[in-house]
């Protein structure tokens, strides 16, 4: 019974221990891919996010404040 544990394990372990080089190999085949067609993939530029427009008067911060504050309130 002991020893059909540890073929159990090995047999696992011999498993995983595969999928992960076939892994490893995949991803370093599809690094090689992405960089010799590099030029074919190009990148979008993304334009940086507008800032807002600061409020010139406080007050109207003050105001706005106040009203959330009484929206989350009911």
């Amino acid at each position: 019974m002991m020893m059909q544990g540890v073929v159990l394990m090995v047999i696992g372990m011999a498993t995983v221990f595969a999928f992960l080089v076939l892994m490893i190999f995949a991803m370093n085949c599809s690094a090689a891919f992405f960089r010799k067609f590099a030029h074919l993939f190009p990148e979008k530029e993304v334009a940086a996010p507008k800032k807002a427009a600061a409020a010139a008067d406080p007050v109207a911060e003050i105001a706005v404040a106040l009203a959330a504050i009484k929206a989350k309130r009911g």
